[in-house]
């Protein structure tokens, strides 16, 4: 113990003796130790914090397999739901949650009617997760009955703080959902979460006697296993029992003659499982940062050991073992890894600070991100294992006692074929192919979100306020028998009529140019739906499919999509003349080549009344989504010419506009007006999310531009941290040869000569890491082929471009060294010792 504080002390000398060394090396390590304490902050706050369940190792979430994916996860249908419940025994309590949203009424205190996130659930699921409610009671099996859900709620502690102001006679209120009297059962806990972190209602999961037999995948499951049964088990369990209910029930538990099968994961997989791969390609990219640090500390290194040689030659002649002089160095440089490492944690605690505030949509469980004990003692090793790392070679180098050697290759001016001149080359060519793997890939994130900015939208969103509205599915319609294996809602015209009188209210908003509706915002997300043409028969009806979107007169205008030929919409189309339709270029190339669509016949599959529909327009394409990555054919159609019974998932046709406002000026100007117009029509129905255009396409391309930033930051600092690592060496390669280039230039070297002797050893350096880092970056890309769009992951002009740019930093990095070595003084060369 002796012995090792006194390492310590003669380390902290050492290290102090060097401050401008010191520093460097520190702020490299801090740098790259500080980003993957920031990344794991993220994984462990998503992937391996707690969850807010009791027992989290016995919950389980559970999913539909289709036979031709069986990569996939799907929804559950609600007969599979039923039937494990029924015959599972592998569990304690199961049941099924699914995101929705309600209309709250306005409020007697002044408050306008809202639209409020939440979930429907069924009575099994909040026993799986063992919830309790701060206030009032969960609901009972008879609240949750096939065809009898009662008009119950449960509410979240922020929306009974915010909405309700904490009032202490909630419980038993009647409040106003969906246009129906609710009556408040309880308050939930402040941390209570299911699967919607912005939830703030739970309300029994209504299930109507049709669709007890109908095949719809769209459940979320949950279960908890029993005492004793382990996941295996249980996945033994249901895959005897899908085969038993693909026996029962042939027509919706087969597809193609092959059984469904239920797949089980653990609940954090089951939750978050879409988000562990970005998150463990980020860890992966900081561990690359961390690595060239490391090898950057560990040329500093070899430049002090060189300066230091007489120190060990004394050292070694008084009895200091190899072994001895390898722990003082190893000390060093664990002092050195452990200054890192406190740096580190501040800077990634400013990080980490930046980034919950930024709150970025796609990142989870944002209040379980944090700095907590297992993120300090990640920090901890990781800042051991950093000083290990970079310290071993130095060490073992430092300690070589052989100085005949050692002093040989210095009179010599170590030549190239020295084994320190090689590990520092190695050194080099490593910095610059891990520094080339991270601007590959940075490189192809930014440059697929750039093709995403600049992408042909085939209209003009600029300028243009949208707002959602919505009718609730249950006030206004009832499930009358069944369509293709899916429940038939009979939707009444009171949603309809509604929609109309909002239309035409909206075109008198003072600044307002022109008016039009959508079923959904445009571009936001697709509605597929099956069509079938008159006079054309297919062995595979799925083969006929395309988007599907009910609008009003004005849309294409409003939007600005040229109509290529034909007419638009107007409003002579009614329910009562004939039915037409409108087709994308996508969709006329794709199913009528070389012909001309207008005039043709075709149907969309709702229910049986629907009609044929004669294509009257051709329009450009618009993406549905953004970003898509490939076109797909869109059916544009009135909004009113739709039949009085919808399948059960496409009632929205009939129940939902999102109205769209070109405007004169700032679309968000005319709000209030707007707010005020749709009032007047019916103060409990909310505007659902108002704002611009614009601000949508923005939010979809949020994940693309934060990953790419992050990946791009991570590039840079591994960019920079490469440029000073390389300078630094080849810096001490020039000082350690100063003799032997003094020794040339006072036998007749010119400035070229000594200019070749660097740029030769330096040029196959940087040639051999750059070819390294191609190969590497031509290998490894292909694992963020799911993060880039409109981009090969082998883009040429990317990897040229990221290539040519870290060989020129190179190249710029050893000019300084070069300049000095062609300017050296041979009468004080002779001189250098």
């Amino acid at each position: 113990m002796d012995e090792l504080w006194q390492d310590i002390r003669y380390g902290c000398r050492v290290l102090w003796s060097k401050p401008l060394i010191t520093a460097a090396a520190a702020l490299s390590l801090a740098l790259g130790i500080a980003l993957n304490t920031a990344i794991f902050t993220l994984v462990n706050g998503i992937l391996l914090g707690s969850l807010p369940f009791r027992d989290p190792d016995r919950l389980v979430m559970l999913f539909s397999v289709a036979p031709a994916h069986r990569d996939q996860l799907q929804g559950v249908s609600i007969p599979d739901l039923l039937a494990w419940k029924a015959q599972a025994h592998s569990f304690e309590s199961i049941g099924a949650v699914i995101a929705t949203e309600a209309d709250f009424g306005a409020a007697e205190n002044g408050l306008p009617a809202a639209r409020v996130e939440g979930e429907n659930v069924t009575p099994g699921i909040l026993r799986a997760v063992s919830a309790s409610p701060l206030m009032g009671r969960l609901f009972t099996e008879s609240e949750d009955e096939v065809g009898h859900a009662a008009p119950v709620i449960l509410i979240s502690y922020r929306l009974w703080m915010g909405r309700f102001a904490g009032r202490q006679d909630i419980l038993g209120r009647q409040i106003l959902v969906n246009g129906q009297n609710t009556s408040v059962i309880g308050v939930m806990r402040p941390d209570f979460r299911l699967t919607d972190e912005n939830g703030d209602y739970l309300t029994p999961l209504p299930i109507n006697r049709f669709q007890v037999r109908a095949s719809a995948r769209f459940l979320t499951v949950a279960a908890r296993l029993r005492p004793g049964v382990s996941m295996e088990q249980a996945q033994s369990e249901m895959d005897g029992l899908s085969l038993r209910l693909a026996e029962q029930f042939p027509v919706h538990d087969r597809q193609g003659g092959k059984p469904w099968a239920a797949r089980i994961k653990p609940i954090r997989e089951g939750l978050f499982g879409y988000i562990d791969r970005p998150l463990l390609l980020l860890q992966g990219a900081v561990a690359l940062v961390l690595l060239i640090a490391c090898a950057n500390v560990a040329g500093l290194l070899l430049t002090r050991w060189y300066s230091r040689q007489t120190e060990v030659a004394i050292r070694s002649a008084l009895g200091a073992g190899r072994g001895r002089l390898v722990r003082q160095f190893l000390t060093e440089s664990l002092l050195l890894s452990t200054i890192g490492g406190i740096g580190g944690i501040a800077l990634s605690w400013m990080g980490v600070r930046a980034l919950v505030n930024s709150a970025p949509s796609w990142l989870p469980q944002l209040h379980a991100i944090g700095i907590d004990g297992r993120v300090l003692m990640f920090t901890a090793l990781l800042s051991i294992l950093s000083g290990l790392l970079f310290g071993v070679l130095p060490a073992l180098q430092g300690s070589d006692t052989d100085f005949a050697k050692s002093l040989k290759e210095a009179a010599r001016g170590g030549g190239a074929g020295s084994a320190r001149t090689r590990l520092r080359a190695v050194l080099v060519a490593g910095q610059l192919a891990l520094a080339l793997l991270l601007l590959a890939g940075s490189g192809l994130l930014i440059r697929s979100f750039l093709e995403l900015q600049s992408a042909n939208l085939g209209c003009d969103p600029k300028g243009l306020l949208t707002f959602r509205y919505r009718f609730a599915e249950k006030q206004y319609g009832r499930p009358v028998g069944l369509y293709n294996g899916l429940p038939l809602w009979e939707i009444n015209g009171v949603p309809r009529q509604t929609l109309k009188r909002a239309f035409d209210r909206l075109q008198a908003v003072p600044g307002v140019r022109s008016v039009a509706g959508m079923m959904f915002p445009p571009m936001i997300t697709n509605f597929p739906m099956n069509f079938s043409i008159d006079g054309r028969t297919v062995a595979n009806p799925d083969e006929l499919s395309a988007d599907f979107f009910p609008i009003t007169p004005n849309f294409f205008s409003t939007m600005r999509i040229r109509i290529l030929s034909g007419r638009d919409f107007n409003d002579r189309d009614t329910t009562d003349s004939p039915w037409v339709a409108i087709v994308n270029q996508t969709m006329a190339r794709q199913f009528f080549p070389g012909e001309n669509p207008i005039g043709k016949q075709i149907r969309v599959d709702l229910s049986e009344e629907d009609r044929m529909r004669e294509i009257v327009a051709v329009v450009n394409d618009i993406p549905a989504t953004h970003p898509q990555t490939k076109q797909q054919p869109a059916i544009f159609v009135p909004f009113v010419q739709e039949s009085p019974h919808t399948t059960g998932p496409y009632t929205s046709v009939q129940l939902e506009l999102a109205f769209l406002m070109r405007t004169q000026g700032d679309p968000m100007a005319v709000l209030p007006a707007v707010r005020k117009a749709m009032e007047a029509i019916d103060r409990n129905r909310p505007l659902t999310d108002p704002r611009t255009e614009e601000s949508y396409l923005a939010e979809q391309a949020e994940y693309p531009r934060s990953y790419s930033m992050l990946l791009g930051l991570f590039a840079a600092v591994a960019t920079a941290l490469a440029g000073v690592g390389i300078y630094g060496i080849l810096a001490f390669n020039v000082q350690q040869r100063t003799r032997e280039i003094g020794i040339r230039v006072a036998l007749g070297a010119v400035g070229w000569d000594v200019l070749k002797l660097i740029g030769y050893q330096t040029t196959v350096t940087i040639g051999i890491g750059a070819a390294v880092g191609i190969a590497g970056a031509m290998a490894l890309t292909r694992f963020i082929s799911s993060e880039i769009w409109e981009v090969k992951t082998n883009d040429p002009e990317t990897i040229i471009g990221v290539t040519g740019l870290l060989v020129f930093i190179a190249v710029l990095a050893c000019l300084l060294p070069a300049r000095r070595a062609v300017q050296i003084d041979p009468s004080n060369a002779l001189r250098h010792q």
